[in-house]
């Protein structure tokens, strides 16, 4: 029998998203519950020509107009098939067998599965008790100069900001480090470090058409760094990542940023209306900057969410994983949508556990690397 490379024999599989999700309310992978903008419809409809889908995609128009809307020079700005294939463009580019890329604990798991798919080790940090990254214990990884560091921001799974001015330090303590601040979930946090580029040669930022602009299924994003990075990303970048259905659907998205301040603003409503609901309930949760709650639900989690699926809601169930057990992360969605989803769990609290609830953040922070989050 053909062996793979051990790099991808090393691999843990992964666990991709339930299938019949259509027609359910998708609370579970921090999806747009409500939908893009009707004028990128159109747009798409308008696009689906016969002569139009025997060309490969031509990207130097795209470019020029997102440079524009994201206020960079079209030099800084790398057109991508979503976040991912942003993280894959930086392993491809930087990362040798061996390399270290350093990385909170818990956070989105693509930094490291392309990281260990090119053959590189990873290094944790764990977030604190407070939820707050740890900056003393970061700097110090920082001076064994690892290849590259990942900092989601907003995080995944925690919904938690960096403080800008924590940014700052550790941008100025890694010069011979690759910083990637991810900011696939800047529209619900309003916090953005895209303008820093200018200033820092060591930072990637990224930005995604998936979560806020509701792109999900084309798979639509961009990275953002000096023109020197840019173009060596481009060399390790496939040639045609991009289809042009969504790079016409994406510059259409932004001529409506006020459809996409108006849905940002409620899922930022009704986030708050929905931690307040956990208050009251006594649930444990994360104060959150993005379109998620992390909360702790305790040892029946994993029945309150059969119970939600057999009635249409679909939540994020880590219980799977054994240093994640009794947590869900519920996705925020329109006001009609969380009402829905409050009076489900009115009905179910008889079902939760709420024991020992303070020391919910204690049992978070045990980080595995065989839990994938998206």
């Amino acid at each position: 029998m053909i062996r793979p490379r051990p790099a991808i024999e090393r691999l843990q599989k992964y666990r991709p998203p339930l299938e019949g999700r259509g027609g359910k309310l998708r609370f579970d992978f921090n999806e747009n519950t409500v939908g893009c903008a009707p004028e990128v419809i159109r747009t798409l409809r308008r696009s689906l020509t016969a002569e139009g889908m025997t060309r490969y995609p031509e990207y130097d128009e795209a470019r020029t107009i997102l440079a524009e809307y994201f206020k960079v020079a079209k030099e800084e700005l790398l057109l991508t098939n979503g976040t991912d294939d942003a993280i894959q463009a930086i392993c491809n580019t930087f990362v040798e067998p061996g390399d270290i890329l350093l990385q909170p604990a818990p956070t989105f798991p693509v930094y490291k599965f392309f990281h260990e798919v090119a053959g590189g080790e990873v290094v944790r940090i764990p977030y604190d008790e407070h939820f707050r990254l740890p900056l003393k214990p970061l700097l110090a990884a920082l001076k064994k100069h690892p290849r590259w560091l990942a900092l989601a921001n907003p995080n995944n799974p925690t919904g938690t900001i960096i403080p800008q001015k924590d940014l700052r330090t550790i941008l100025r303590a890694a010069p011979k480090t690759v910083v990637l601040v991810d900011e696939a979930y800047f529209d619900f946090s309003g916090e953005t470090v895209l303008s820093w580029i200018a200033k820092y040669s060591n930072l990637v930022v990224t930005r995604t058409f998936s979560k806020a602009f509701g792109l999900a299924a084309l798979r639509m994003g961009c990275i953002f760094a000096n023109a020197g990075l840019v173009e060596w990303m481009h060399r390790g970048q496939n040639p045609f990542a991009v289809n042009s259905l969504a790079m016409a659907a994406a510059c259409e998205a932004i001529k409506h940023p006020g459809y996409v301040r108006h849905y940002a603003g409620e899922i930022r409503a009704n986030r708050k209306q929905f931690c307040r609901l956990l208050d009251v309930m006594g649930i444990p949760y994360v104060p959150s900057s993005s379109n998620f709650v992390l909360t702790r639900f305790g040892d029946r989690a994993p029945e309150i969410g059969r119970h939600l699926r057999e009635i249409g809601i679909l939540v994020r169930d880590w219980s799977y994983d054994p240093h994640l057990r009794g947590y869900l992360r519920i996705t925020i969605g329109s006001t009609k949508q969380t009402r829905r989803l409050v009076k489900a769990l009115h009905i179910m609290e008889p079902l939760l556990d709420l024991r020992d609830g303070a020391r919910a953040w204690k049992n978070f922070v045990t980080y595995s690397s065989t839990g994938w989050f998206a």
